[in-house]
């Protein structure tokens, strides 16, 4: 995870300020003989110059890098050391683009020398199992039929406009002028499935038999609209 990303920074830094104390976290005024920051400020797509590097997958790590001593002159040597150590490093790419001030008042501190790194985290893409064809392909048709029915009110009076739905085939259709409606293809070997109607704001839901006959259509009647 990220945290290894830092580790492995914190242990780049070490090795080129082996007696500097080395903080995680925002910069600030610390006390003691000298030491690094490094904050996480911010993370992105992969850099330009990193692609075709890996295989998997990379997002850049925006590292704010400050130093501290007792003699500011000593914080300057030691922020030299790391920008050459990061000219040379090829992994890392160094960015000294000056740092807004609205940063600086969000961190609470006076501007001072900084320098950010890109560093490179890889996600590694676990690699897909494959397998082998191991004969030739068969192809098995399944029987479809035709369905139509029409929609009723009270009085067995046609209903234009009614919504009908087949969730399961994710099929709609609508009635007609004579309140009918129809599906040229579904399954012809299913058992039974849902049909749902809407009409006037009223919901109904029909289960459809495989033995229902394609020549009669399917009479779905609405008893009453009257207001619940």
């Amino acid at each position: 995870m990220l945290d290894q990303a830092d580790r492995e920074l914190q242990a780049w830094v070490q090795g080129i300020l082996p007696e500097a104390e080395i903080v995680l976290g925002p910069p600030r005024q610390l006390e003691g003989k000298h030491g690094v920051s490094l904050y996480l400020l911010a993370l992105a797509d992969s850099r330009p110059a990193w692609v075709n590097r890996q295989a998997s997958k990379q997002v850049a790590l925006r590292y704010l890098i400050t130093t501290w001593a007792a003699q500011e002159e000593q914080a300057h040597a030691q922020l030299g050391k790391l920008m050459v150590a990061a000219m040379e490093k090829r992994q890392y790419e160094l960015c000294l683009e000056e740092l807004p001030a609205t940063l600086w008042a969000a961190l609470g501190m006076v501007p001072r020398p900084v320098l950010t790194l890109w560093v490179p985290y890889s996600i590694e893409q676990q690699e897909r199992v494959i397998k082998l064809v191991r004969g030739p392909l068969v192809v098995q048709g399944a029987p479809v039929r035709s369905l139509h029915g029409i929609v009723l009110g009270p009085g067995d009076i046609p209903i234009m406009g009614a919504g009908v739905e087949l969730p399961a085939l994710q099929l709609r259709s609508s009635t007609d002028t004579r309140g009918r409606f129809f599906f040229a293809t579904v399954p012809g070997e299913s058992q039974s499935f849902q049909l749902i109607v809407k009409a006037r704001g009223y919901r109904q839901s029909v289960t459809v038999e495989q033995s229902l006959s394609e020549k009669e259509p399917l009479a779905i009647r609405f008893t009453s609209f009257d207001a619940r």
